[in-house]
């Protein structure tokens, strides 16, 4: 698994996962775009979405946190800083041992 991600290879991972789960098209897909207005997410879709990138990028993620931010590149952002926060959390225990 894959353990060091930029934000641009997360961008592009949560891009193709928004098409193949939710079915959302591409093009829908921006920066700008609101998870509830512009990407009309249902949740159920949206729950699996929050599974899929906790087993995608190994991470937690607070399931709140992800529906208050609502925007997709505040989502990018988020993951983007799980990803390192937690991936020094697991370094550091790896060292410790």
């Amino acid at each position: 698994m894959k353990t060091l991600w930029t934000k641009k290879e997360i961008r592009e991972r949560v891009t193709f996962l928004l098409n193949d789960i939710a079915g959302i098209p591409l093009e829908r897909i921006t920066d700008g775009a609101t998870i509830e207005d512009d990407l009309k997410m249902e949740s159920v879709a949206f729950v699996e979405l929050q599974v899929a990138f906790e087993e995608e990028f190994d991470i937690l993620i607070d399931p709140l946190q992800v529906i208050e931010l609502n925007e997709f590149s505040a989502l990018v952002s988020y993951l983007y800083e799980c990803t390192i926060d937690q991936g020094v959390e697991k370094a550091q225990k790896r060292i410790a041992t």
